[in-house]
């Protein structure tokens, strides 16, 4: 895309996560070499949990240079593995580092659909060693549209996760007229790209947000399908999070096809995406666990959620 204007940096830009994280002052914008992540000797990781978390969520943040270094301090203290969602720009330099780092970082790159060279773009994301496409947002057609189809074809044969921005969608700019709307990105639109290419790990950002129960049946019925909570949804439902029963409702029962793990619980279609900045993982880290506390998701499902499901999905360790 051309530099659209990610949801995290819309509202770090509006001061809404400060209210979160008091985050240091970046220095001015540089792309820097790979070089500059050679973060050394880390220190040991303590506090890590007992199972490996993995973010499927995670911008790459253009205008920190020392973001990988940032990361890989963070990803040690948690046992962390970050999908780092990588704009076109920025391909070599995320790609350079999982390389260094394949135990920290999952290289995803973010493209415009409706770029012409948008497919080049694709082939040369594969060549560098990227393991799938996202957030794909913005999109000037709805997610179906016959000249994205190209796009998924070689998700498709690559074997690609592709995560999509589903619901609502921020607004960019206030005064000035702009083609984007979010019907475009509703979840039932996942559906048909999921049934059309089963060699796809289609993910689904903010749940459809506020279209929950859209989200939940296409995740039902596609085994191939996955949707996080990042956003604003844990937020708006923090009082009534076990309201999330009725959209996951089909625990234990007939209903439920192909869970990860044949685990029978529902919200085992859940992955785990934070989608605010390295300073907010951890926020959001207690947001998903008020959730599961609220709907009594079992150990063995929390496991699923916050990195087992994405580990395999990814071939990472747990």
């Amino acid at each position: 895309m051309s530099n659209p204007l990610s949801r995290r940096k819309f509202l770090a830009a509006t001061g809404a996560v400060a209210a979160f994280a008091a985050v240091p002052p970046r220095r001015a914008f540089a792309t820097p070499s790979s070089s500059t992540f050679l973060v050394g000797d880390l220190p040991p990781a303590t506090d890590k949990p007992s199972g490996r978390i993995v973010d499927m969520h995670v911008h790459f943040d253009e205008k920190n240079p020392n973001f990988i270094a940032d990361l890989l301090k963070i990803g040690e203290r948690l046992n962390l593995t970050a999908c780092v969602l990588t704009p076109y720009l920025n391909r070599k330099v995320v790609a350079d580092a999982a390389k260094q780092y394949p135990a920290r970082i999952v290289p995803i790159g973010s493209v415009d659909l409706d770029a012409v060279d948008v497919v080049r773009q694709v082939e040369e994301l594969h060549t560098l060693g990227y393991r799938g496409l996202g957030e794909l947002e913005f999109v000037k057609k709805p997610f179906t549209d016959a000249s994205y189809m190209p796009v998924y074809e070689l998700a498709n044969r690559y074997g690609w996760a592709v995560l999509f921005h589903t619901g609502i969608v921020l607004r960019q700019n206030f005064d000035e007229p702009e083609d984007v709307a979010s019907y475009r990105m509703r979840a039932f639109h996942v559906e048909e790209i999921a049934r059309r290419f089963p060699k796809i790990i289609a993910l689904g950002a903010h749940c459809g947000n506020p279209e929950y129960e859209w989200a939940g049946e296409v995740a039902r019925w596609n085994p191939n399908v996955f949707f996080d909570l990042s956003g604003s949804s844990l937020d708006k439902m923090h009082d009534h999070l076990v309201d999330f029963r009725k959209v996951f409702w089909w625990s234990g029962t007939r209903w439920g096809k192909k869970q990860p793990e044949n685990d029978p619980n529902a919200f085992a279609k859940l992955v785990f995406g934070s989608d605010d900045g390295l300073e907010g993982i951890e926020r959001v880290l207690v947001q998903y666990r008020a959730l599961f506390e609220a709907c009594d998701v079992p150990a063995r499902t929390q496991k699923l959620i916050l990195g087992g499901t994405l580990a395999k999905i990814f071939g990472l360790p747990e």
